[in-house]
C-alpha cells in the first residue's frame, strides 16, 4: 500500500492486487488499515472513513475520506456517478468500443455476479462505457487494452459484463479467461477525479507496463490517457 496524495480532508492510496480493500475474515493486511499506520506514523490524525473498496484481485486508486463531512460528500457522489472512476484492463479478443448496460446479480455464496435478463430481487443496473487503444496477436490469444469509465459501482461489475460476452480480462479464471500466466486479472483503477465542496479529487497512476501483459501493447497508448 502506497499513499498517492493527501489533504486535509481525503487520502488517495495505490492498493496492490491481493490485498483486501478493508479489514475481512482472512486477517490479512488490508489498504484501509495499512493508511491509518502510515498516518500514525506521520503524526497525523487517524481518523478515516472507507468510501468504495476494489476487489482484492484488483489494484489501483482509492480514496478515503479524513473527516465526516468529506465522507458524506464523497458517498453521495459514489451513489451517483459523481466520481468519475476509470480503470485499464487487458481482455482476451477483440472489441470496438462502446456502452455495456446489463442487469447484474450478485451471488453471495457464490461469490460471483451473472448478468440476468429481468429484474428481481437482489437485481442491479449496471453501466460502463470502454474505448479499446490497441489490439494485438500474441502466442496466448487475441489481447485488446481497454480503458474503462464506471457509470454504477456493482460487485465485480467490469469483470462480469466483459466475461459475459466472451471477452474476460486476461487472468481472471473466474470470468472466463484461459490465460493462467497473470498472477491476478488485468485489471486495474487508474484515475479518480471529482469536485467536492472543500477541495479537488484527482489522482492518476499507471500499472508497471513492465510486466505481463500490459507490456503487450506499445507504451504511447499509456502517455496519451
Amino acid at each position: 500500500m502506497e499513499i498517492i496524495e493527501k489533504n486535509r480532508n481525503l487520502v488517495v492510496v495505490y492498493k496492490p492486487a491481493g490485498m483486501p480493500s478493508q479489514p475481512d475474515q482472512s486477517g490479512d493486511k488490508d489498504a484501509f488499515s495499512l493508511c491509518k499506520e502510515e498516518l500514525a506514523r506521520s503524526s497525523e490524525p487517524q481518523e478515516l472513513y472507507l468510501i468504495h473498496r476494489l476487489d482484492r484481485v484488483v489494484s489501483g486508486l482509492l480514496v478515503f475520506a479524513r473527516n465526516k463531512k468529506c465522507a458524506a460528500e464523497l458517498s453521495a457522489l459514489v451513489s451517483g456517478d459523481g466520481i468519475g472512476k476509470e480503470y485499464l484492463a487487458v481482455i482476451d479478443g477483440y472489441t470496438e468500443g462502446g456502452r455495456f448496460v446489463d442487469l447484474l446479480y450478485k451471488d453471495a455464496r457464490a461469490g460471483k455476479s451473472f448478468v440476468v435478463d429481468r429484474k428481481r430481487a437482489g437485481v442491479k443496473e449496471a453501466v460502463l462505457v470502454f474505448t479499446p487503444l490497441q489490439t494485438v496477436e500474441s502466442e496466448r490469444g487475441v489481447k485488446t487494452l481497454v480503458k474503462i469509465k464506471l457509470l454504477t459501482g456493482r460487485f465485480h461489475q467490469i469483470r462480469a459484463q466483459f466475461g459475459s460476452r466472451k471477452l474476460p480480462i486476461s487472468g481472471d479464471g473466474k470470468y472466463g479467461s484461459r490465460d493462467n500466466k497473470p498472477l491476478f486479472p488485468a485489471l486495474f483503477a487508474y484515475k479518480l477525479s471529482a469536485e467536492l465542496s472543500s477541495c479537488v479529487l484527482y489522482a492518476r497512476r499507471l500499472p508497471d507496463i513492465s510486466e505481463y501483459p500490459w507490456n503487450l501493447f506499445d507504451e504511447k497508448n499509456y502517455g496519451e490517457i
